[in-house]
């Protein structure tokens, strides 16, 4: 039996026998997004469900029903407290561009009324396996009635995709805002257009990807009155977000419906997969420049520091093509309590900001990625800097580190 290691692409959609139950739930995999193999099925009865790679696991979600897994044969599931709903339907998980995770989610407080669901985002601490219990409203510039939320965030903004059930059709809506939770103004897009001119009145559960460039819209568009175990999948792809082409259905052996697709590459041989590397997450509460603080946040400070260094540093032992590349910093050489935390803050970012811009130029180009415009990261200079410009700028470097990784992953076949 093929693995899920052998595949770009990783779902676990549901295959409906009835509405809503029973459904049975199958991982599959893809080499191209389009064409799905069944890898496996289970008789969990997994609606909608969510795949995300966290702190080196699989995590998956429907509903409150969460769990993470290594191998999708051994699953462990996680607590979901009571969020004081009555519905909570098409829940994913999300890393927003501080490093935190949330889970989001939509519901309702009474019975199945559309037009009383709203969307909502509680934080989750993966971590401590714990989500937390605070309900928080994603607020969008638009009435009730949204369901099915997926978020990405893209240059510098946050897109949220969702169904609106509160009207004649059911349709997709693209929003934009440039905070997770909102504020959302609504993008006019032809998704409406596009699955009318395919021959479907109702639209739901968008997913979106974006893979080498271009993005990915995964829905299940459907016939009003259809019975359900005749739905099925299909993607758009856009340069731009607005402008959507080419509605074509995605094929497998199983009816598939509802499902977050997730790209996690792979070398050209097809095989040894090369799961996605996590991005560094800089979830602490940063110093605030003051002499006197204490010393266990100053030392929180240092090891921000010393996960950026940590990842120059493997790569330089790791691939010969980075052995040139090797930063000293160590942690533990530092004094317990440092009141010049400031300065040597200033003295590592001025090391990193000589060391990036040649350390970009050479690995990029050595990818072939030649339409990268570098960026220097602005470093804090006032005297009482405060956490907002250190969280951008480690950020940022975080960003530039993680491209790199991915550059030297396309050289090397993932054999870094």
């Amino acid at each position: 039996m093929a693995s899920f290691k052998d595949y770009k692409y990783i779902g676990m959609p549901f295959h409906a026998v009835g509405f809503p139950q029973p459904v049975y739930s199958h991982l599959m995999g893809s080499n191209d997004g389009v064409n799905w193999d069944d890898l496996k099925s289970y008789d969990f009865g997994w609606r909608d469900t969510d795949i995300a790679y966290i702190n080196g696991e699989f995590w998956t979600c429907t509903g409150t029903c969460i769990n993470h897994t290594k191998d999708f044969e051994n699953f462990t599931q996680v607590n979901c407290p009571d969020m004081g709903l009555k519905n909570l339907w098409a829940s994913e998980f999300f890393q927003d561009n501080s490093g935190q995770w949330w889970f989001i989610y939509c519901g309702s407080e009474t019975d199945v009324d559309y037009l009383e669901f709203k969307l909502y985002a509680s934080k989750m601490y993966p971590e401590k396996y714990q989500i937390d219990s605070s309900r928080m409203d994603i607020i969008l510039k638009a009435g009730g009635g949204y369901i099915d939320p997926n978020i990405n965030y893209i240059n510098g903004s946050y897109y949220l995709w969702c169904s609106k059930t509160s009207t004649p059709t059911q349709e997709l809506h693209l929003f934009k805002s440039s905070n997770v939770l909102g504020p959302y103004d609504e993008i006019q897009t032809n998704i409406k257009e596009l699955i009318n001119n395919a021959g479907f009145t109702w639209d739901e559960a968008p997913e979106m990807l974006k893979v080498g460039g271009k993005y990915y819209l995964y829905s299940d568009p459907w016939n009003y009155g259809d019975d359900e175990s005749k739905r099925n999948i299909y993607r758009a792809e856009s340069d731009d977000l607005v402008t959507w082409t080419n509605m074509q259905r995605c094929n497998a052996d199983v009816t598939m419906r509802h499902f977050t697709p997730l790209y996690i590459g792979t070398n050209e041989s097809g095989s040894n997969n090369n799961v996605p590397q996590e991005p560094i997450s800089i979830d602490i509460e940063l110093w605030d420049g003051n002499p006197g603080t204490l010393n266990q946040t100053n030392q929180d400070n240092f090891t921000v520091i010393q996960k950026l260094i940590d990842r120059i540093n493997q790569l330089a032992q790791t691939n010969p093509l980075f052995s040139e590349y090797n930063v000293s910093f160590d942690l533990q050489l530092l004094p317990l309590l440092n009141r010049n935390a400031r300065v040597q803050f200033l003295n590592n970012a001025n090391l990193l900001d000589k060391l990036m811009p040649t350390l970009m130029e050479d690995i990029l180009l050595m990818a072939g990625i030649i339409d990268y415009e570098y960026k220097k990261p602005v470093i804090p200079t006032v005297l009482y800097f405060d956490k907002t410009m250190w969280n951008n700028y480690w950020q940022a470097v975080a960003d530039d580190l993680n491209l790199i990784t991915n550059a030297i992953n396309q050289i090397t076949g993932g054999k870094n």
